[in-house]
Parts: C-alpha cells; structure tokens; sequence
C-alpha cells in the first residue's frame, strides 16, 4: 500500500570531501597560494590518517572543480597570473626599506579599492569571518603575522573579483616571503617598534572590520589608506 510520507534526502560526508574541504578552506585562506603545489600525497596521508585513496579522490574533486592543475605530476593552486619574484639581493638597510616601500604602494594602490568593494559584496558570513579575524589580539610577531594575512586575506575573498583577489594574493605572498621584510621584523633592535606595529595593526584591523561589516564603502577606505600608511611610516621611519 503506497503512502504520502516524504522523506528528506540523506546526505553523507565522505573522507574525501572532509579532505577536499579542509584543502579547499587553505586555499581559500591563502595558507595555499596560487601556484603553490599542493603538498605530497604521502604528507597528507599522514596529516589526515588517511589511505592514498581517499587523498587521490579529494585532489580529482578540486581539480574537477578547477582549484587545482596538475603540472606534470603534482597537482597546484590553480593561477591565472604569473608569481611576484623578489629579487632577494637586497643587503643594506636602505635597499630593504626601498623594498619595502615598493609593496606598499602596490598595496596602496590595490587595498582601497578592494576594500571598498568587499564592504558593498560581501556576504554575511564573510563579514563575520572579517569580523572574527579582526577581533583576535597577540604580542607575538609569528602568531601576528599569521593573523595578519588571514585577516587581509579575507577581504581580498569579500571583494567578489577572483582575479583581483589572485593579483591582491600574490603581492601580500611576495610581502611575507621577504627577506628583506623579515630581516627588519626580527631584528633584536627592532623589538620595541614591531611591538607598535602590531598593537596599531590590531586596532586598525577592527576598524577596517567595522566599516566592512558596516557596509560603510567611504569608511572601509579611509580606515584601509590610514593603516598602509601608518604601517609604512613606522616601517620605513623606526626600523632599522
């Protein structure tokens, strides 16, 4: 005897698509950047506790997706752009700051606009991951650093423009692969000033969070314009 009872689809998470996700939300992050291979099936056999054949499936799905591009044997974050290379021949502490001062007015020139255009798309829940990534604080330069370009990262998300986000990704990757940047960072003389730059870097982060989630277009650029530019100045003026 037939009945009207419906019933609701059941739906069944694999290991692979827990595989696929967490790779996907490293790319998405930019713990994964653009170009960057994907690490070797054997790693990530170990760091999920899992067979190569759930790690194979999960690799198929976002190739299939066109997250990832096998070159030759090794799959990659798929790119439509070439790398930011550094030259890495830079020795004294002028030529560091010049830099320097060249990624920030890239920054300057790409941030506001982006910005601007993740406060009138994004959606809820990108604000609220903006938002979350704002809130969070440390003294530590490693953990800031980390905070730092998840925060940004977000946004560049938020703006709705896969290739200005790709752009947007590869300066900020060019800027935390610096030598030059590093070496300015982690000097021992530096340790008072780069401890400024982080407390004025958090506020600034919940500020830019405010006017994004705010939906507040001229606020989100002038909060991002005076955090470049306060960054810089300490950078380029403190440092040495």
């Amino acid at each position: 005897m037939a009945t009207n009872t419906q019933f609701a689809p059941v739906t069944r998470r694999t290991i692979s698509s827990e595989i696929r996700a967490q790779l996907l939300e490293a790319i998405r992050t930019g713990e994964l950047q653009p170009g960057s291979p994907v690490p070797a099936e054997r790693q990530l056999c170990e760091q999920f506790g899992v067979a190569r054949t759930s790690v194979r499936e999960a690799i198929q799905g976002l190739t299939a997706s066109g997250y990832l591009e096998r070159r030759g044997n090794r799959p990659v974050v798929a790119e439509r752009m070439p790398e930011i290379r550094l030259t890495g021949d830079s020795t004294t502490v002028d030529e560091r700051k010049a830099l320097v001062r060249q990624l920030f007015e890239v920054r300057r020139t790409i941030e506001p606009a982006m910005s601007e255009l993740a406060a009138r798309r994004a959606t809820d829940e990108e604000r609220a991951d903006i938002a979350a990534l704002a809130a969070r604080s440390t003294d530590q330069l490693d953990e800031f650093r980390t905070i730092d370009r998840a925060f940004h990262t977000s946004i560049s998300r938020a703006c709705g423009n896969p290739l200005l986000q790709e752009v947007y990704g590869k300066t900020l990757g060019a800027l935390f692969a610096s030598s030059e940047l590093a070496s300015l960072l982690y000097a021992e003389i530096n340790q008072r000033e780069v401890a400024n730059i982080i407390a004025s870097s958090t506020a600034a982060h919940r500020a830019i969070a405010d006017a994004v989630v705010a939906a507040r277009r001229k606020a989100t650029i002038a909060a991002v314009q005076a955090h470049l530019d306060d960054v810089e100045r300490r950078m380029i003026d403190q440092l040495m």
